[in-house]
């Protein structure tokens, strides 16, 4: 009885078979995590990125003439919100054979940084709006207006945050199932555990302490090196094949 109780929750290792769905939904996660950082890196170079440096006057101006580049970089963010989402089931696809409660508990917790990531965007278009609105006459003076784009900026990453947050707990889970797996090498699989435990410490930091954003986001690095090495290794080597038996 206690050995059919501790099957439920998860299978032997050495027993599991790798079904073609599987190797399918490792392929797909592998391109998610790519176009994940794509649609990321598209909308914040445009909206973000491309604008350091610039005065409120400077970014308002470009805010007001580019106002459909800014809804479709916009969009690019939104896309990947969505990319993680799917990452997660494709994820949850793969590894639920592993140890299924806690494949579901990862499941949840990437979901939920899809959600409130995707969410925090409301502010980013509040945000281009107040440029805007600086461009013609209105009820806010300069001075106003760019106090109401700072709460929008506040409050957008506040909102990144709290999903880097959620991420990085399912991205431990994860990791830390594809180590008891060996569906990836362990070596990468441990540098997985390791970095998304360091997002979990960098984003509660970055909530804590705002002013710091720009250089705590160092501490993300060694997950999206992990992400981006995961994503190749899973679109080329795909998930192990077993030994074909020798005859004697």
């Amino acid at each position: 009885m206690a050995g059919t109780a501790g099957a439920s929750g998860k299978k032997g290792r050495g027993s599991m078979e790798i079904t073609p769905q599987q190797r399918t939904y490792a392929r797909l996660a592998g391109a998610l995590f790519l176009l994940n950082y794509l649609f990321q890196g598209i909308g914040d170079s445009v909206t973000i990125l491309n604008r350091r440096g610039e005065t409120f006057a400077e970014t308002a101006r470009w805010a007001a003439e580019s106002a459909g580049l800014y809804r479709v970089a916009l969009v690019h963010v939104g896309a990947a919100w969505i990319a993680i989402a799917v990452l997660a089931f494709a994820l949850y696809a793969v590894l639920e054979g592993v140890d299924r409660r806690l494949a579901q508990l990862a499941l949840c917790l990437r979901l939920g940084a899809s959600f409130v990531g995707a969410a925090s965007l409301m502010f980013r278009v509040a945000e281009g709006r107040l440029y805007q609105t600086s461009a013609t006459e209105g009820p806010f003076n300069p001075e106003q207006l760019r106090a109401l784009v700072a709460v929008a900026q506040r409050a957008a990453g506040a909102g990144v945050t709290t999903a880097w947050m959620f991420m990085g707990g399912g991205s431990v889970l994860f990791f830390l199932l594809f180590w008891r797996s060996r569906y990836l090498p362990r070596a990468l699989a441990g540098c997985g555990v390791v970095a998304s435990a360091l997002v979990i410490v960098m984003s509660v930091a970055m909530f804590v302490d705002p002013a710091h954003t720009n250089a705590l986001k160092l501490v993300g690095g060694p997950l999206f090196l992990t992400e981006v090495a995961t994503a190749l290794w899973l679109l080329v080597k795909g998930l192990p094949t077993p030994a074909t038996p020798t005859a004697a």
